[in-house]
């Protein structure tokens, strides 16, 4: 990822030139979500061209989660069937419709992967579930809009006041945040300097749980597990009401402190 926490064009190039240097096997596929979860970082309409087009010439299947699409906040969002005939779109009823848990979604797939898509459906699930399909019918409705668009004005409200606490955090000037885009995550990446050995962020959440009853989500549950990043990150989410985050980031604020403490003080 580059400093935004995307994957671009460019990223992907680099590493079909790495894999090719050292005789590694080429990149077959490529799943990516935009806006992304833990993220929320977001490929503008010509990163998101330029991506489907190196992927067309290299030969590589690209599979478009678009799932938190709607959830945006003052970027332009664009969908990779504007850009490619061969891409898989990927979408949800869970977010921006606030169908969680009522497993509906949809595919635009490409001509070539009609049969076996098909075949895959019959023998895992068949169809969606009637009640699902007629209840999802009815986000269309104007009241309904009305309703979801009233969800995402508390999730930008939501964002804004961890953006803003997080700004006036003390010592956390070495800690990169996602842009938050879109979606309903930020990202942090505390830095080797803010964790030492068995002090990692899956501890501080732990620590922050038990000692303030703040939920954050550790980096091991979205990074690699062969490199350090896991215990260095963790995500916030601002799916919940504006007086549960302004508590949360109230309490989370006292808390670094003394996590900090902890950290230098194993060293």
């Amino acid at each position: 990822l580059n400093d935004e926490f995307k994957l671009t064009a460019k990223e992907l190039a680099a590493e079909i030139r790495r894999r090719e240097e050292r005789k590694d096997p080429r990149i077959k596929g490529l799943i990516l979500s935009s806006p992304g979860n833990p993220t929320g970082a977001m490929l503008s309409p010509n990163e998101l061209e330029e991506l489907c087009k190196l992927c067309e010439d290299q030969n590589i299947q690209f599979l478009s989660d678009e799932i938190y699409h709607g959830i945006t906040f003052g970027k332009e969002e664009a969908t990779a069937l504007k850009y490619s005939s061969n891409a898989v779109i990927i979408n949800s009823f869970s977010k921006y419709y606030s169908m969680c848990g009522w497993r509906l979604g949809w595919m635009v797939i490409p001509e070539h992967l009609d049969r076996p898509i098909n075949s895959l459906q019959q023998n895992m699930f068949i169809s969606a579930p009637t009640i699902s399909q007629r209840a999802a019918i009815r986000c269309w409705d104007a009241d309904s809009i009305a309703e979801l668009e009233g969800h995402l004005d508390r999730y930008r409200q939501c964002r804004e006041v961890i953006l803003r606490e997080l700004a006036d955090f003390p010592l956390f000037e070495d800690v990169r945040i996602s842009p938050a885009d879109g979606g309903l995550y930020i990202y942090c990446d505390v830095g080797a300097r803010n964790v030492a050995d068995g002090f990692g962020t899956v501890n501080m959440c732990k620590c922050l749980l038990e000692e303030e009853f703040v939920a954050f989500t550790p980096g091991i549950d979205f990074e690699d597990p062969d490199d350090t990043f896991g215990e260095r990150r963790f995500r916030i989410s601002y799916a919940g009401g504006l007086d549960t985050v302004t508590q949360a980031m109230a309490r989370f604020k006292k808390f670094w402190p003394r996590w900090l403490e902890k950290v230098n003080g194993d060293r």
